[in-house]
């Protein structure tokens, strides 16, 4: 009764603040009378109020529920949340753990194999030992009783005629041997740089069998070894007629006309060599060294570029790309390739010589000093004569530095 008395007076204030501009005083509270005697009259619309109080208070009670079960469960998730947080954190720990044991662990397996291998080798070769001892002591006593046995023999039979055999006619020595030994003789005597009698052999051994590719080809070496080039390159073309896929006999038929300056077939057959081994660094190169000898800077470049894709470590290819590089007026690409050359083998003094020049036509003067006395140390003499004509050095031949090193 008391909410339904609170309810109607805070109507009767409402509807007194409404009316109170627009109406008199008097009709006010005329008004004010006439509602007490109304709400006192209606018990049922208080009754309303009570209710609708009600389900207000059981929508806030169901509503603190509801959120105290979102509490509960936001808290568990955040838990199991938090839970799995920290195991991954600590997996990879784990995980590392794990590896630095197995590996510990192998490490250590590793060791104890390497020490047993170590002493099966030892007792393997200690074995071999007393058994290479003993079989020096039985064939000693084999010997000693085959002595022993051919002396009773003798004793045995001492009236036995000696049987007299006619001798075997091997033939002629020389028509024994076939045209692989002909061969094998040709490059023995390659090697020990005895060129004529390379070259009788190999010529033997084509008699024998003329379509061996491999002795053509070498015999072609050895001619070019002595200067006689066009016999040199008859046996190239002899190589490549029997064995037309044949990149080492087109190389060095390529190797020939350079020497020829023919340059343009020397290309020819260098191309002819890469087509059928493209990796061939050594035609790749020598392709390139025929192109700068046409002063096609370039195209020479190019051909260094795919030798060294090849064979990183080429010394030659790095070399000869840096004096290309250095003719295109490139000098930091030319002195970087120098640079590559002279890790690989800083022993040759061209490496050094073509840097002095480089350095000497950007006018650098103290540094091609430097590169030049380095050449000088490794070989005096040829570099003395190259560069007292030597054009790319005719910024610095004034400078004192310049004059005693070569004086």
């Amino acid at each position: 009764m008391e909410i339904a008395t609170q309810v109607r007076i805070t109507k009767a204030m409402r509807l007194s603040s409404i009316f109170r501009k627009s109406i008199s005083p008097i009709a006010l509270s005329t008004i004010l009378v006439c509602a007490n005697t109304v709400f006192a009259s209606e018990p049922t619309a208080a009754l309303l109020v009570q209710q609708q109080f009600s389900q207000q208070q059981l929508k806030e009670e169901i509503r603190d529920r509801v959120q105290e079960e979102v509490d509960i469960a936001f808290g568990r998730t955040a838990v199991l949340l938090n839970g799995l947080v920290i195991a991954l954190t600590l997996f990879p720990a784990a995980a590392g753990v794990g590896v630095w044991f197995l590996l510990s662990k192998l490490s250590k397996q590793t060791t104890i194999a390497r020490q047993e291998i170590e002493s099966l080798h030892y007792d393997t070769i200690s074995q071999l030992k007393l058994l290479i001892s003993d079989a020096e002591t039985i064939l000693g006593e084999i010997q000693h009783q085959n002595h022993s046995a051919e002396a009773e023999t003798d004793l045995l039979f001492p009236d036995a005629q000696i049987q007299e055999f006619a001798p075997v006619n091997y033939g002629n020595y020389q028509q024994l041997l076939t045209a692989a030994d002909y061969a094998k003789q040709g490059d023995a005597c390659f090697f020990e740089n005895r060129y004529q009698d390379a070259i009788a052999a190999y010529d033997r051994a084509l008699q024998i069998q003329p379509d061996l590719a491999d002795t053509w080809n070498n015999r072609g070496v050895v001619l070019t070894r002595m200067q006689r080039y066009p016999e040199a390159i008859a046996s190239y073309e002899q190589a490549t007629t029997i064995r037309p896929n044949y990149p080492d006999a087109w190389n060095n038929r390529g190797v020939v006309l350079l020497e020829l300056q023919k340059y343009q077939e020397a290309i020819g057959c260098y191309e002819q060599a890469i087509q059928a081994k493209p990796d061939y660094a050594d035609a790749w190169n020598n392709r390139g060294v025929a192109f700068s000898k046409m002063q096609e800077y370039e195209q020479a470049v190019i051909s260094y570029n795919q030798a060294l894709q090849i064979k990183n470590d080429y010394t030659d290819a790095w070399n000869n790309r840096g004096v290309a590089l250095s003719k295109l007026q490139k000098y930091e690409a030319a002195i970087a390739s120098y640079d590559n050359a002279a890790k690989i083998r800083p022993d040759f003094y061209r490496i050094w010589y073509n840097k002095a020049r480089c350095y000497a036509l950007q006018g650098k003067i103290e540094l091609a000093i430097e590169n030049l006395k380095r050449a000088l140390n490794l070989n005096p003499n040829v570099c003395k004569e190259l560069a007292k004509s030597e054009a790319d050095l005719e910024k610095i031949r004034e400078h004192d530095a310049f004059k005693q090193l070569i004086n």
